[in-house]
């Protein structure tokens, strides 16, 4: 017996926290990932009963579900900016806010739009340090001729994506600067921007910064904002998994191949069929982040509870089978361990929804 639970109590406690945060501005559900690992369309339409009516997607295909699964009204953008006539197409036909980050895929929005008979909404991305989508600073000509020049667009909105909000504070109000001064001008040029935003769920809830008109918010929701833990937020996920094999082991055993672990004394082992496959014991940020914290990461140990006991992890987490020392733990076969996961690294496993 294997699952991923997800307390969707803990997720309303968390979008109460953003709410919180946001201060009355517009509060966008980034569902990205299968909403970060939590399941597409069950906390889409979890969102939505708490009142949430503003989402963005990463995939045309996202948006389809949600057309298709009764999201006809509510407000639905694309975050990602695209030139592939198909991709345009479905977002158009779903009525989606597509995303402007070049010339190049305004252009293809404009023509598929106008052949279409159709008024496409957009918003204008700008590129304040990501380096990924957006115009450049210096190319507020071309986004000018957007609003002046393609008819068959409406300009619903500017925003721009901060690059290290997690982990920098100095940057991310430097490239928040630096989109105010975009808009500044965009202004100045008898252009109106739309809706602006840029805050993401690190800059939110880590800064006091400026919120603009809107906020998006992904990883606020499962709780796990890269960093220090966040007061006010809980991590949501975790994996139930069926103890399946106990018993004891001397002095001497060795455990694993990788990394392989040496028994100092007679223990107590529960083998878990859940491993890195799976998604525990992963970081998904740790690409990220310095050589220190990758050495630490590595060497940190791994815990899950049993019985509401907390048992180590002996050696490295495998594949697909972890091995925990249960010597002081009184359980057996069938017994129940937990797993902290994130959602997002998790696969192979069904959703189980409390």
């Amino acid at each position: 017996m294997k699952n991923l639970v997800i307390d969707l109590r803990v997720v309303r406690n968390n979008l109460r926290a953003i709410k919180d945060r946001a201060q009355g501005v517009h509060v966008f559900a980034d569902l990205s990932a299968n909403a970060s690992g939590m399941g597409l369309l069950p906390v889409a339409q979890f969102l939505r009963d708490e009142g949430l009516r503003n989402f963005a997607v990463s995939d045309p295909a996202d948006a389809k579900i949600l057309r298709e699964n009764g999201f006809a009204t509510e407000r639905i953008m694309m975050l990602r900016s695209t030139a592939d006539p198909n991709e345009i197409i479905q977002l158009l036909s779903q009525n989606v806010i597509c995303t402007a980050g070049s010339y190049d895929a305004a252009v293809a929005i404009n023509g598929i739009a106008e052949s279409e008979g159709v008024q496409a909404q957009i918003q204008v991305k700008i590129d304040t340090g990501l380096g990924r989508y957006g115009f450049k600073p210096s190319e507020l000509d071309k986004v000018a001729a957007i609003h002046r020049y393609m008819s068959s667009l409406t300009v619903v909105g500017t925003f721009t994506t901060f690059s290290a909000s997690w982990r920098s504070k100095k940057l991310t109000l430097l490239q928040l600067d630096t989109f105010n001064s975009v808009l500044d001008k965009l202004i100045e040029m008898g252009l109106e921007p739309g809706v602006a935003h840029a805050c993401d769920s690190a800059a939110l809830f880590r800064y006091e910064i400026e919120l603009m008109d809107a906020v998006r918010v992904d990883t606020a929701l499962t709780g796990r904002i890269p960093g220090k833990a966040v007061a006010g937020l809980t991590k949501v996920g975790y994996i139930e998994a069926g103890l399946e094999e106990v018993g004891w082991y001397p002095k001497g055993h060795i455990i694993g191949t990788e990394r392989s672990f040496k028994t100092r004394a007679p223990t107590k082992i529960a083998i878990l069929s859940v491993g890195y496959f799976h998604g525990f014991g992963v970081d998904r940020n740790i690409v990220e982040r310095s050589l220190f914290d990758i050495v630490r990461f590595r060497r940190r140990k791994a815990y899950v509870r049993i019985n509401g006991e907390r048992a180590r992890v002996l050696g490295s987490v495998g594949l697909l089978h972890t091995m925990v020392d249960v010597t002081n733990i009184d359980c057996t076969v069938g017994d129940i361990a937990v797993l902290d996961v994130d959602p997002v690294n998790v696969k192979g496993l069904p959703v189980v929804y409390i």
